[in-house]
């Protein structure tokens, strides 16, 4: 009974980890989509959250294989996340020393300069379908948790219940 205690509370808190990384997954998913923001902090901010989705699957061979799934499709969207954001990264690192070299030339320095606080078309694409898969996601893993938290209360308490 102990063992089983102890594997619910690992299950629980993983879940409770895994629900703080889709979040904040989500969040920067939308930033993403902001030309505003900068790359460097989303980036930062993304290899958080990639570092959060491995936290919760630490202990992934005691996880039930609900929460396993969901983890592990929703890191790998964060890892993809995480691709197109240091591309990003290193598109406005090197649109700095090119547009320096640029307007030396007296090229086309704005519209350079335009181009570097946006996504491009592809990683705009990218992002979209991002989303879609977590919001898809998100919506099958809020009853894989209640399912699971279920099922680690019955199993707690001894008793089961008929649904």
């Amino acid at each position: 009974m102990l063992v089983t205690a102890g594997l619910a509370g690992v299950n629980l808190v993983a879940a409770n980890r895994f629900n703080q990384a889709t979040a904040s997954l989500t969040a920067n998913i939308k930033a993403a989509q902001d030309e505003k923001t900068d790359a460097d902090t989303l980036h930062a901010q993304q290899q958080q959250t990639d570092a959060q989705f491995a936290e919760a699957g630490r202990m992934r061979a005691v996880l039930l294989p609900e929460i396993r799934d969901a983890i592990d499709a929703n890191a790998s969207i964060s890892a993809e996340l995480t691709k197109i954001t240091l591309e990003r990264v290193q598109e406005q690192q090197g649109g700095t020393s090119a547009q320096s070299q640029s307007s030396k030339q007296n090229s086309s320095s704005s519209s350079n300069a335009k181009k570097q606080g946006s996504l491009t078309e592809e990683q705009r694409k990218k992002v979209e379908e991002l989303m879609k898969a977590n919001q898809q996601s998100a919506d099958g893993d809020s009853t894989t948790t209640n399912k699971t938290e279920q099922k680690t209360q019955n199993k707690g308490t001894g008793v089961t219940k008929p649904w």
